[in-house]
């Protein structure tokens, strides 16, 4: 029943044209590998990694968050999304920043991927935190 109501959720998002208030995700990070290291749990929890994505039907922003140790606080980098496509075949929202070299795609099962552009992979799933 959850997963149906997940589904349905999606749909409705992935048509936020019609809705009036943007959507947002918070993407928790659960892996995360590039081509020269393979992040370990401990190393996932103290990173605190995380991507946010406010979706506003024809624009979204993306915000790529970690720890930052200099400041020992969680912060963001905020890019405008570029180019929005959802995949009607295999209900996916994909989030293309072309300046910076990456892209997230959002699934139907609110999990998602984040390619950084540089070698790096990012698993997770994400909470529909608003409206």
């Amino acid at each position: 029943m959850r997963t149906i109501i997940k589904v349905l959720i999606f749909g409705l998002i992935s048509n936020v044209a019609t809705l009036a208030q943007a959507v947002e995700y918070n993407c928790k990070v659960g892996k995360k590998f590039s081509a020269e290291h393979t992040y370990s749990v401990p190393e996932l929890e103290k990173g605190q990694f995380s991507v946010k994505i406010v979706d506003e039907g024809e624009s979204a922003i993306l915000s790529r968050c970690s720890v930052t140790l200099s400041a020992n606080k969680v912060t963001c980098d905020r890019y405008i999304v570029d180019k929005i496509i959802f995949d009607e075949n295999v209900k996916i929202k994909k989030y293309y920043v072309f300046r910076s070299h990456f892209d997230v795609q959002v699934f139907s099962n609110l999990s998602f991927v984040e390619n950084n552009g540089r070698g790096g992979i990012a698993f997770g799933k994400c909470v529909v935190t608003a409206p």
